[in-house]
């Protein structure tokens, strides 16, 4: 029999549905010689420190860094019973063969290579790639099966990127938690990506807008601004009234006049990344809301392609099935008939924006499937709907022809003072027509601006020749301020990840830039929502802000945890990992370079007087006893006496009322909590001890401090 393994039930659902097994059991179903059962999630994952030595259980800055010597692997406690069945399935006599079916990317493969391991499986695997999940694909994917050591490479960067992740966040954050007494999550990339965000908000805050003014000419069928070799900006309001002063009353000269040609391509397709920054831009989703509509869009609805893909291009073997898809968009989306017919008319172009094999790594773009043909038999939810209509429109503008238009500039001479204007009259609407019908011209919530052509930018309708002269109507002196930085939003935010904060625009240089991102599509969202999840960023209508403690989080921590470029030079490495150019565990020696140099740094540094609101490390929902005398700190129960909380903190403290003390053991006495607040409250505290004889004594327990020591008496 063959062993089916699956990332989810839902997944294992359709596969049995193709397969013909629909015998169900325990945590699997069987039938057609074939047994199907699938993970819930990360089964095993990497262990914690205290599972490879008990000292580690404390948290102790002396203990760092912790480098396992080899990564040991445990169950999740709270999905061990499913682990348990695939592992007995694995190894069981009836099964010569494995095959993996977890989701077809990264995080898939060791999903199921951890539970391989760890269930010490010798068995042959192959693997099935699929990138939607029709009956047509899965069927495909069962004729198409794949050798699962042709991903063995593809493994290898998993399973690096999840120790480096391991080793970066555990020895980080274990540092900074003891040294400022409190709970500090800091990861890979999550800590860059914080950081950017309070960069940004610096920048914000310490802004001081500058004002500067423009100079206009209304030339009836045309706006000119007045310019020089710098630009148009003029620093001095009283230049700009001299200005146009000059120019009152006097007609305009044009000294030069030219007329281009000129194009608008069509957008790429969609990768997650992009279809999050649309979503966002378009309805104000966030990424996850984005990510988890495009899931079920795939797994559930199964109307479009895998959704967790970097690439936004299809291959040369898929060129022949764009047709049928476009018909199938007609017969099932309706308001898409005209424009589908438009794109069929005029042969849809499939040129290198379309069709590029060099550009695609596990998965092809986010298209639609041929299910499309039966969405209106489908109720989908608000959402679903929003994020489908944003592919149909892309797979269909994609295919169509790019807009045309001529561009004129006009250089004009106002007195002696020269002005120049520019307009721009379409010649072929092309795609962004398309655009225009499907989505029409909605508002963008980033700028609540719906249009983005510029003012001065619109169609000249008069036709002008050199050496004109134009009638000036109207001069207007333009009262403006520099502008602040913008807040991140998520769809900004994603951009900086995505280009590890380098400010790129153009659609094009960001796709080169891609192998050195922040994070992969498939982790982006998430890593958005933990740093909102620990307090780190905060919400704020549609932008992201950081929150006070990230902002001191940032302060603390050295420059090299914060470089978003670094973290992008990893991410890239995990990809060359992935196509053999480089050897994992060369990466990992890097990464543990920069892990001890951290540590090294932060030992010697003296931390910085801050202090975290929210819990304390060491006092979580445990009863403060007292003060330190010797410090000031909190002092809490233990199993062994009572601590100062500062004992692991800087400056360290050492004071404690152990109850296992010579003196008390001497003199028979208990010391309860209520004795040991007493002794904090008053430096003593009245005992009743019992003799050998069976009577008792009133005692008194006085507490001396001498420099560094602590003694205690009994009188």
């Amino acid at each position: 029999m063959k062993l089916i393994i699956t990332e989810k039930p839902s997944v294992a659902k359709d596969i049995a549905n193709v397969l013909g097994i629909n015998k169900r059991e325990n945590g699997y179903m069987t039938g057609n010689d074939y047994i199907v059962t699938w993970c819930v999630g990360h089964l095993v994952q990497l262990a914690m420190p205290e599972e490879y030595d008990p000292k580690f259980k404390a948290w102790n800055i002396n203990t760092l860094p912790i480098f396992p010597v080899k990564f040991k692997y445990v169950l999740n406690e709270a999905t061990k019973q499913q682990y348990d069945i695939v592992k007995r399935l694995m190894n069981s006599e009836n099964v010569d063969e494995i095959i993996c079916a977890t989701d077809a990317g990264r995080e898939g493969q060791l999903i199921f290579g951890y539970v391989y391991i760890t269930a010490e499986c010798k068995k042959p695997v192959k693997r099935l790639w699929i990138s939607s999940m029709t009956d047509e694909a899965i069927k495909e994917g069962f004729d198409n099966l794949k050798n699962n050591k042709e991903y063995y490479l593809l493994y290898q960067s998993a399973k690096s990127r999840s120790e480096a992740d391991w080793l970066v966040g555990i020895n980080a954050t274990r540092l900074f938690s003891v040294k400022y007494n409190q709970k500090l999550t800091i990861g890979r990339v999550q800590t860059p990506t914080l950081a950017m965000i309070v960069q940004r908000q610096h920048e914000i805050d310490n802004f001081v807008p500058e004002p500067f003014y423009e100079v206009s000419a209304n030339c009836t069928s045309f706006t000119a601004t007045w310019y020089n070799d710098e630009g148009t900006r003029i620093k001095e309001k009283e230049k700009a009234e001299e200005i146009i002063k000059k120019c009152e009353n006097k007609d305009a000269l044009v000294t030069k006049i030219t007329k281009k040609k000129a194009s608008t391509e069509r957008p790429l397709l969609y990768d997650l990344t992009e279809l999050q920054r649309d979503g966002n831009k378009k309805y104000g989703y966030t990424a996850e809301q984005v990510l988890e509509a495009a899931q079920n869009l795939y797994e559930k609805y199964k109307l479009t392609t895998y959704p967790r893909t970097d690439s936004r291009y299809l291959s040369n073997d898929m060129k022949p099935k764009l047709n049928g898809l476009l018909l199938n968009i007609k017969q099932g989306y309706k308001l898409a008939e005209g424009c589908v017919d438009k794109v069929l008319s005029q042969k849809i172009n499939t040129d290198k924006r379309v069709i590029d094999d060099k550009k695609i790594t596990d998965h092809h773009a986010i298209i639609v499937t041929d299910n499309i043909r039966n969405l209106e038999k489908i109720n989908l939810p608000e959402r679903e709907k929003n994020i489908l209509k944003l592919v149909i429109t892309r797979f269909i503008v994609s295919l169509d022809k790019k807009q045309e238009y001529e561009q004129t500039d006009i250089e004009l001479l106002i007195g002696d003072e020269k002005f120049k204007a520019r307009g721009k009259k379409v010649t072929f609407a092309g795609w962004k027509e398309t655009e225009d019908i499907l989505l029409g011209k909605s508002i963008n919530i980033d700028n609540n601006n719906s249009t983005d052509e510029d003012d001065n930018e619109r169609e000249i309708t008069r036709n002008i020749k050199k050496n004109d002269i134009i009638n000036v109507e109207e001069l207007k002196l333009l009262e403006k301020k520099t502008s602040a930085p913008k807040p991140y939003n998520e769809a900004t935010l994603l951009t900086a990840m995505e280009t590890a904060g380098r400010q790129i625009e153009d659609e094009e240089l960001r796709e080169n830039m891609k192998s050195i991102g922040l994070g992969t599509p498939a982790t982006r969202a998430g890593i958005i929502e933990k740093l909102v999840a620990v307090g780190y960023i905060k919400r704020n209508k549609k932008n992201l802000l950081p929150t006070e403690n990230g902002i001191k989080l940032i302060d603390i921590v050295p420059e090299k945890l914060k470089k978003p470029d670094l973290t992008g030079e990893w991410e890239q490495s995990l990809n060359k990992i992935t196509s053999g150019e480089e050897k994992a565990q060369n990466f990992i020696v890097n990464i543990k370079k920069y892990v001890y140099d951290i540590i090294n740094e932060g030992k010697k540094i003296k931390p910085a007087n801050i202090s975290f609101s929210g819990n304390n490390l060491y006092n979580s929902n445990k009863e403060e006893i007292g003060k330190c005398p010797k410090c000031g700190q909190s002092v809490f129960e233990s199993e062994k006496g009572f601590y100062c909380s500062g004992f692991r903190n800087y400056p360290k403290c050492n004071f404690g009322i152990w109850k296992t003390d010579k003196v008390f053991a001497e003199n028979n006495i208990d010391i309860t909590k209520e004795t040991a607040k007493e002794i904090l409250e008053n430096k003593r505290a009245d005992n009743i001890i019992k003799l050998e004889d069976g009577t008792e004594k009133k005692v008194s327990i006085v507490m001396q401090l001498n420099g560094k020591y602590i003694n205690f008496n009994i009188i």
